[in-house]
């Protein structure tokens, strides 16, 4: 089964909402949280492990305090001696996280805003191009295709190691190192594009989607200690 949390970012409560999160979340995520300047990109990062552990608590029955996150040696986080797996992306004002039970995924949303696609044509094949002229939204087809290679990179699992250009989608679905990921597009904020990467084909009945607002994420904050668990 795989659960989709979203919330949005907001200036309310943030001395409570950090002071909140200094307590309750470990030494090294909170000296990690402190590096950022802006406010939005701090918090946002705090809500991105508040929806992972209310999603892991609430949806698979977890013991949060007692799970142990760990990095891979391309600082991918994941949970030791556990078949859970998760993603977590945010753009603007949308915070989204993907936790899955049969496998690894990715997940990424961006926000739309005016671009010229021309800038990006060596991140994607001639055909992908082709599509995004192609379409009725050129704009919306790019962040479309964006948010689509940028999820299967991040379900992959390699980070910077594979570059955008060196696969091709198609058919919502794409190969790297003869393993195939499946894509899928989820309709969260007209204003946003976000897409899914598994290595599953991603099917309605399996995916739920759960809108959290800032003030009950707060609260599953403050109430829950988050010290071994990031």
């Amino acid at each position: 089964m795989i659960h989709v949390l979203f919330t949005y970012l907001t200036s309310e409560n943030n001395d409570e909402f950090f002071a909140n999160a200094h307590h309750n979340f470990s030494e090294d995520f909170n000296k990690k949280v402190s590096k950022y300047k802006r406010w939005q990109d701090a918090k946002s990062t705090v809500l991105g492990r508040l929806l992972l552990g209310y999603g892991l608590k609430h949806f698979y029955k977890q013991d949060i305090e007692n799970l142990k996150m760990n990095f891979s040696k391309d600082k991918k986080p994941f949970f030791e001696n556990s078949s859970i797996h998760f993603n977590i992306s945010h753009s603007k004002e949308l915070i989204v996280c993907a936790i899955s039970s049969t496998g690894t995924i990715g997940i990424d949303v961006e926000k739309i805003s005016d671009l010229n696609i021309e800038d990006f044509r060596e991140q994607f094949s001639e055909n992908e191009i082709g599509r995004m002229h192609n379409s009725s939204n050129t704009l919306k087809s790019f962040y479309n295709h964006w948010t689509q290679k940028e999820a299967i990179v991040k379900a992959n699992g390699s980070g910077l190691h594979i570059p955008l250009n060196s696969f091709e989608i198609n058919s919502q679905q794409a190969t790297i190192a003869d393993q195939c990921y499946y894509l899928k597009e989820i309709h969260l904020n007209p204003q946003y594009i976000c897409n899914v990467a598994t290595q599953n084909i991603i099917s309605d009945n399996v995916m739920t989607l759960t809108s959290l607002n800032t003030e009950l994420i707060t609260d599953f904050g403050s109430c829950n200690n988050f010290k071994s668990f990031c």
